[in-house]
Parts: structure tokens; C-alpha cells; sequence
């Protein structure tokens, strides 16, 4: 089913309940489910990081290459021109028929900082309290880390990238077919770069990614949202759903790298300390109350699924399904926080037994390489895992 954002759900009536369950450690069958932190009862006091600890070089700064994790769009561009000839299809639609709101929602995430903007992912009442919190300086340490104009956990330009593939966007191989959105006076259209991947979205999945780690309680929502974030780049032309997931799956790495840096992993656990501190604080409960009380941005399976159809948006496999899936071992660290008692190995066989079958566009499954295309982080991150006497893991009563 080919996905946009206009086909999410409105925002969910119902309520979103956090599913928690603490690994007790004394049978053979253990469960654990999203996160493990307890209430946070002190009042937050604002304190930023030190100098120190924002100027220090940390394993993770180091620079990666991502054409490789890329790479899948140049066999595309080799032996499967249908494939970009439909991404160029999906692209027209889903700018063509894209409704104002959707519009007006687009610029916003294009001129605003999405780790403020993708605040109401949190909740009608928790997004309220994160987004004054952030504009407020109450939450240093979250902000510090996450912000969209030097953030220190940033990701990577995806210009070496942009360059190597050079690839033409949307709105230049098909000027007259495209529907225009800007904000008066705007300049969203004078960017001349190359289109795959896009750079607004591995901001948007760094960004989200990290909301996500920072805050698992709430890590389908901020997901999902995030998912909106690239979609729009394709509401607005400036680029094509592939290249939407080759910035996600660029920007995800990215957070990985720093989730496995232990000492840069430091910083990450006081900023999600002081954003749980801050949240629980204002709404006068725990957090697992607050959501429940809260009106959320989707229910917890609505986010699921919407997240999971833009892993792929709606293309057909074009290699083989069925491969094995072979998680790149950073990606365990995007588990720490919604399961924090797992060996590494054990968060590797949870991205295994939730990951998406192998043959679609980009992934690398066929070339025997790692596939960070597979990966789905929302299915991941709030699935119930059971662990056997042998310290086997069983995601949701079995693979799959």
C-alpha cells in the first residue's frame, strides 16, 4: 500500500498506554517491554552541560562514509530504471494531491527546527510541556544535543553523499508537473544540490531518533512523527520517497554511533534523565501516567504501522526475500534505553526478529552487507521481548 501522510489517521481519540514490564530475573521466561526507568520525583533544576563535556573529541565524532550503507541506489540506477521511474510517480501524487494542512505542516518542518517542531508527537499536554520547556532553557541538556543548528550529537552532511550519487531533484526533472510550496518570499526551491538522500530528512531522523532513545515511553509516536517529517519532503517535491529512506537510514546510523560511545552515551543518559524530570515535574505524576492521561498524537499501533509502510513506501521487492536479516552491530545501541537489560547481542536479535523481509529498494540483504533499510526501529523499540532459560530472545511469542 503506497503511504503518505495524508493517510494517517487524525489525531487518536483514544488513549496510549505505556507497556512496561520489568525483567524479574527469577524464572526461565522473562518479559521486558518499552524502557525501565523509575518515577522521577525530584523537581528539575536546569543545568547545562559543562564546556568540558561539550569540547571534548568523543569516539563518536569521528566521520563515517555512507556511501556504502547507500549504495543500493546505484544498483537501481544500473538495472531497475521501473523503480525510479515509480519514484518519481509517487512523488507527483503525493505532492499533487496533498491537502493545505499537509502543505502548511511541510513548510513549517522546512524553515523550523524539528527537534522543537516534532514536539507534539509527545502528546497534546507532554508536547505543550516539552515545546515550552524547550523555548524556555529548561531543558539545557536536551537541547544542547538535539538542536537543529549544531546539535552535539548531530549527524553527518549528507553533501559527500549528495555528490557522489547526483541525482536530479523532483522539482527539476519535472518542473511543470509539480505543485509549488513555500512560505512568501521563501527559497525552499533555490537548492541545486543532488536529491539522494535528503538532507532534511537525516536531520529529521537524527533528531527524532535521538527524541526517541532520549524518551522510549513515547518512541512509536516520536517515530512516526518523525516519519512525517521526511514525508513532506515529498509533499513539497524537493524529494523523491527513496530518498527519504536513504535519509532515514543515514540518520539512524548516525545515533547508533553515538549510543555506542560510552562515554559520549553520558551525556545522552543525563539529557534523558533531565527530559523525564522536567516532563514529570510539570504534569504533577509519573510519566506513564501523564501519557495515560494525556490525548496522544496516535495510538501506539496506528504509530507502529504507519511507521513500518514508510520503510518501504508501497514499492515491490525486487530482490530476493526470505535473506536472513544481518543487523549492523551499532544498531544494538539504539536499544539501550527501551531495553536496557539485554546483552547486545540479545538487542541484535530483537532487530532481527523485527526487521522487514529482505528485496526491496536499497536494501543490501542479496550482497550479504548489513542492511540498516531493514531495520525497523519503532517495531523494535516497544516490542515485548521474552527471554528463554538459554538467554534466547522471542520477540511477541516468536520470529516475526
Amino acid at each position: 500500500m503506497r503511504t503518505t501522510a495524508r493517510n494517517r489517521p487524525a489525531t487518536a481519540l483514544a488513549v496510549v498506554l505505556a507497556a512496561s514490564v520489568a525483567l524479574t530475573g527469577c524464572a526461565p521466561w522473562n518479559e521486558q517491554g518499552t524502557g525501565g526507568r523509575p518515577p522521577v520525583t525530584a523537581s528539575p533544576v536546569p543545568e547545562a552541560f559543562t564546556a568540558e563535556q561539550l569540547e571534548t573529541a568523543y569516539e563518536s565524532d569521528r566521520t563515517v562514509d555512507y556511501v556504502p550503507l547507500l549504495a543500493g541506489f546505484a544498483t537501481l540506477e544500473s538495472s531497475h530504471p521501473e523503480v525510479l521511474e515509480e519514484n518519481l510517480a509517487q512523488t507527483l501524487d503525493i505532492n499533487q494531491n496533498a491537502g493545505q494542512e499537509e502543505s502548511a505542516a511541510a513548510i513549517i518542518d522546512e524553515y523550523g527546527d524539528m527537534s522543537y517542531t516534532m514536539g507534539d508527537a509527545l502528546g497534546e499536554h507532554l508536547g505543550a510541556i516539552y515545546q515550552a520547556a524547550w523555548e524556555e532553557g529548561r531543558l539545557p541538556k536536551t537541547v544542547e544535543l538535539i538542536h537543529k543548528d549544531g546539535g552535539r550529537a548531530q549527524s553527518e552532511s549528507t553533501n559527500p553523499s549528495k555528490e557522489y550519487f547526483d541525482y536530479d531533484r523532483p522539482y527539476i526533472v519535472a518542473p511543470d508537473e509539480v505543485v509549488y510550496r513555500d512560505k512568501e518570499g521563501g527559497d525552499a526551491y533555490s537548492s541545486t544540490s543532488g536529491s539522494y538522500p535528503s538532507g532534511h530528512t537525516n536531520q529529521a531522523y537524527w533528531q527524532g531518533t535521538l527524541l526517541a532513545t532520549l524518551l522510549p515511553e513515547l518512541s512509536a509516536q516520536i517515530l512516526a512523527r518523525t516519519s512525517e517529517s521526511g514525508n513532506y519532503r515529498v509533499v513539497m517535491a524537493m524529494h523523491y520517497p527513496l530518498d527519504v529512506i536513504g535519509g532515514r537510514m543515514m540518520g539512524q546510523a548516525a545515533i547508533a554511533k553515538r549510543w555506542a560511545d560510552p562515554e559520549f552515551r553520558e551525556l545522552l543518559e543525563a539529557a534523558s534523565l533531565e527530559l523525564h524530570s522536567v516532563l514529570e515535574d510539570e504534569c504533577g505524576a509519573a510519566l506513564k501516567t501523564c501519557i495515560a492521561r494525556d490525548t496522544p498524537y496516535l495510538k501506539a499501533k496506528d504509530a507502529k504501522e504507519l511507521y513500518r509502510d514508510r520503510l518501504t513506501y508501497g514499492f515491490e521487492q525486487i530482490g530476493q526475500g526470505g535473506v536472513d536479516m544481518d543487523v549492523p552491530r551499532v544498531a544494538a545501541a539504539l536499544l539501550i534505553s527501551s531495553h536496557p537489560t539485554l546483552t547486545e547481542g540479545q538487542r541484535i536479535q530483537v532487530l532481527e526478529q523485527t526487521a522487514i523481509d529482505s528485496g526491496y529498494p536499497l536494501d543490501l540483504s542479496v550482497h550479504s552487507t548489513a542492511s540498516w533499510q531493514r531495520i525497523d526501529l519503532a517495531a523494535a523499540m516497544n516490542a515485548k521481548v521474552a527471554i528463554d532459560g538459554k538467554g534466547g530472545v522471542h520477540v511477541n511469542g516468536g520470529k516475526g
